[in-house]
C-alpha cells in the first residue's frame, strides 16, 4: 500500500507532552515526514509553540496559575520553575531542532501574530515549513510577505464550492477534518492543484481507507503506530 506523508499531531501527545522537543524529538525517531505544531505570541513578540491561548504553571510559591500567553514576556514565561518536559519551545527552537529531518507545518492559533512569525521564518531560511490556520486570511497574509511559502487551509465543514474558495485563496493543502473526506472531496481538491492532509487519523483501517482515497497526508497522534500498520 503507498503510504502517504506521515505528519506527528503536535509530537508523540500519547507518549510526549504534546508540542515539547521531547515529543517532537520521538516523532521524528519514529520517522515522521513531517511535525505538526500549534504557534502563540508573547507579550514581546516571541513566537512560542502551544496549543492554548493560556497556560497553567506553577508559581513560584508552589500554586497552579493560569496565565495568557500573550500577557507575559518570554522571559517571564521561561522564569516559571518547568519540569524539563514541560518547557514551552519557541518555534525557532524547534526549527533548529529539526533541521531538515521533517517539514514543520506551523498552525497560527493567535490573531495578529503574522509579523512576528514573517520574522520568525525569516530567521530560518533553510527550513521546510508551510503554515495553515482556521483563519484562512492568516496563512494567506503570510504569504504575502513571503512569496513561495505552502500554505493550508483547515477546515471541519465539506465545502460547496471549490473553485471560488482555490480562485480567492489559492492554498497549496486542504487540512480537512478526516471524517469529512470522500474520494470527491479529494479529486475536487487534486483537479485544483492543491494536496488534501487528513486529521486526526489514529485508526488503521481509517487510514487505509483515506490511502486508497488518495489523500496526501495523515496528521496523526501515533505516527510510528500509523506508518507499520499501513507498511504491514
Amino acid at each position: 500500500m503507498r503510504i502517504p506523508e506521515i505528519i506527528a499531531h503536535r509530537g508523540t501527545p500519547r507518549e510526549c507532552r504534546e508540542n515539547t522537543l521531547p515529543s517532537f524529538e520521538r516523532a521524528l525517531d519514529q520517522g515522521a515526514d513531517g511535525i505538526e505544531l500549534d504557534v502563540h505570541i508573547t507579550r514581546d513578540n516571541v513566537v512560542v509553540v502551544h496549543h492554548d491561548a493560556t497556560i497553567h504553571a506553577p508559581d513560584v510559591d508552589g500554586t497552579i496559575a493560569s496565565r495568557a500567553l500573550s500577557g507575559i514576556t518570554f522571559a517571564e514565561l521561561r522564569a516559571l520553575p518547568w519540569t524539563i518536559d514541560e518547557v514551552i519551545p519557541t518555534l525557532g527552537e524547534v526549527l533548529a531542532r529539526v533541521a531538515d529531518q521533517a517539514t514543520v507545518y506551523i498552525e497560527v492559533k493567535a490573531q495578529g501574530m503574522e509579523d512576528a512569525l514573517v520574522r520568525c521564518l525569516t530567521r530560518w531560511p533553510d527550513s521546510r515549513v508551510a503554515v495553515h490556520a482556521f483563519d484562512h486570511r492568516i496563512p494567506v497574509r503570510v504569504r504575502a510577505h513571503l512569496p513561495g511559502l505552502s500554505i493550508g487551509l483547515l477546515s471541519a465543514s465539506y465545502p460547496l464550492d471549490f473553485a471560488a474558495m482555490f480562485a480567492e485563496e489559492s492554498p497549496n493543502a486542504l487540512w480537512q477534518q478526516a471524517e469529512l473526506i470522500d474520494e470527491a472531496f479529494v479529486t475536487q481538491t487534486h483537479g485544483l492543484g492543491a494536496r488534501v492532509i487528513a486529521w486526526t487519523v489514529n485508526d488503521a483501517a481509517h487510514a487505509a481507507q483515506l490511502v486508497r482515497m488518495g489523500v496526501d497526508g495523515l496528521c496523526t497522534d501515533t505516527p510510528g503506530l500509523l506508518r507499520r500498520a499501513l507498511a504491514g
